[in-house]
């Protein structure tokens, strides 16, 4: 295709994803410290994270700043075109700064990329929907670039995005330190707990098709993420929704391998590596005991998902999801631990930093001696500690 074309298809989609900045003026949490990357111009970019969080949005948003040109590799328009012969048509027309969306729908993008920062033909910036590819990078690569992990909005930014309200970050340590002066100042945060349970993660408009563009965007990652990593199937279709109805919906207690594998009619050994395979997607993340090395690993795990899938997945059978499932997925999304493996059927305590926390309603007591209970609530007497505390961590 002749270089004119190129830059016409190029520009004429550039002008129109731009639209979608209007009306859009808030950032994500990264963005100052993408910004900074950029600025530098020393590295490539490359932005990865779970499918459907904002980083197109993000990467538009520093496309304008910048004043770099936009492109989506998965293009229709621009198929059977090598992402290398793109780059170097825009650079040879002026345009230095090239941000790509979606750099991993284009076979060789590694290779192109090397090629071109070799070459100083311009700075790229890209976005991957999954880290899965951009994680085996060759070593000659990832020594000319810089990835950065955008996470689902937190409680805090979803609160200053969606609802315009601005809530202060905190340490775990602060946060326990100063529960009582925070719950008071804060605590009107509180009641968009079950708002966040219901549409938080991501920044999509809670409109009537919402649960539906969710079930989408999952379909897409089964569709094309998954297939990054083992040539996709029907029946590694059917498996992937078969688990994530499964851990929507259960209660928070531990799935067996052997459980997983008579519902997904699999061995052991299969189970493992698929569910290894699912968590690089980021719509699973699994728990584990507490505890040192890789027999940790392999023990069983509890399993969460990214918000607001378990409501998106009930919703789509007409269930409501378990609440002490959403209780624990808010606490787990926002800080990274292990449970206390007992043989209570109990609520599991989860291990930060050596400290014990019981999660639960209004009416937890503790029996379990955890260091402190975190509840729906705003009792901070003793070791309480409200729940949309921990949505303030990042």
């Amino acid at each position: 295709m002749e270089k004119e074309v190129i830059i016409t298809k190029v520009l004429e989609k550039h002008t129109v994803y731009l639209r979608k900045l209007k009306n859009i003026s808030k950032k994500r949490y990264l963005y100052r410290k993408l910004h900074k990357i950029v600025k530098e111009n020393e590295y490539f970019l490359g932005i990865t994270g779970l499918r459907g969080i904002g980083k197109t949005i993000l990467l538009l948003q520093l496309a304008e700043e910048f004043n770099g040109v936009y492109l989506s590799a998965d293009d229709r328009e621009l198929r059977g075109i090598d992402l290398y012969d793109i780059i170097k048509a825009l650079a040879e027309s002026g345009y230095n700064k090239i941000f790509i969306d979606e750099i991993h729908t284009k076979p060789d993008w590694d290779k192109d990329l090397k090629s071109v920062y070799d070459e100083r033909l311009a700075y790229i910036v890209f976005t991957g929907s999954s880290s899965i590819k951009i994680k085996k990078l060759k070593v000659d690569l990832s020594r000319r670039l810089v990835i950065e992990h955008l996470m689902p909005a937190s409680f805090r930014e979803w609160m200053m995005i969606k609802k315009d309200v601005e809530l202060p970050l905190l340490s775990l340590n602060k946060m326990i330190k100063n529960k009582t002066n925070l719950t008071k100042r804060y605590g009107y945060a509180h009641k968009y707990i079950n708002d966040y349970y219901k549409y938080g993660g991501v920044l999509y408009d809670a409109r009537t098709d919402f649960y539906k563009t969710i079930l989408s965007t999952i379909e897409m990652i089964a569709v094309k993420d998954l297939s990054i990593i083992k040539e996709i199937d029907p029946e590694i279709e059917e498996n992937f929704f078969k688990l994530l109805y499964m851990i929507a919906l259960s209660k928070p207690l531990e799935l067996s391998y052997s459980k997983l594998g008579n519902v997904l009619d699999k061995n052991k050994v299969w189970v493992m590596r698929f569910l290894a395979d699912v968590e690089k997607t980021e719509v699973l993340k699994r728990v584990y005991p507490c505890g040192k090395g890789v027999k940790m690993v392999r023990k069983e795990a509890k399993y969460y998902l990214p918000f607001p899938y378990r409501y998106s997945l009930c919703d789509s059978l007409n269930k409501s999801p378990d609440i002490g499932s959403l209780r624990e997925e808010f606490f787990i999304n926002h800080i990274n631990s292990c449970y206390l493996k007992t043989n209570s059927k109990s609520t599991a305590d989860f291990n930060v930093k050596n400290m014990i926390f019981e999660i639960g309603g209004s009416g937890k007591r503790g029996k379990q001696n955890a260091d402190y209970i975190v509840f729906e609530g705003l009792d901070t007497s003793k070791n309480k500690i409200p729940l949309f505390l921990f949505g303030l961590l990042y």
